[in-house]
């Protein structure tokens, strides 16, 4: 994951609130606008389309390995080409997609770790506001 200088670097703010929920074309502008146009594209062509998917597979640039005809305009925008004819992804991508990961893995902790505070504030306000209906009468 990330040692504590990256953490610090990690500005969660740069996400949505709503990032989790978000999918298809609202999931791909917030990877434009955080990580790249090209990341987006990648994503898009692989039916990533929301954090879910995007956590859950392994390596998003696997498909760079196969030979079609689909794949290979976005080859050629994120990739060198060896003389070998191997694909290698630019490194600005690949480090653009690390910092979109340890962004969501950061948002994803800090939405686990607030989620048990606030079903208890909810739960215990709930308490509070049926106690006082039932049990007191402000006339």
């Amino acid at each position: 994951m990330c040692s504590r200088n990256e953490d610090i670097l990690l500005d969660i703010t740069v996400l949505p609130k709503d990032i989790f929920e978000r999918v298809d074309h609202k999931f791909y502008d917030v990877v434009k606008s955080v990580a790249g146009d090209s990341l987006a594209k990648i994503l898009k062509i692989q039916l990533i389309n929301s954090v879910g998917k995007l956590l859950n597979t392994p390596d998003i640039f696997a498909f760079f390995q196969y030979d079609s005809e689909e794949t290979d305009a976005i080859k050629l925008e994120s990739c060198f080409k060896s003389k070998t004819g191997q694909f290698i992804v630019k490194p600005g991508i690949q480090s653009s997609f690390s910092y979109f990961i340890n962004l969501l893995n950061k948002a994803l902790k800090q939405k686990q770790e607030l989620a048990p505070n606030e079903n208890t504030e909810n739960y215990s306000n709930y308490i509070t506001d049926e106690f006082l209906d039932r049990n007191y009468s402000f006339r």
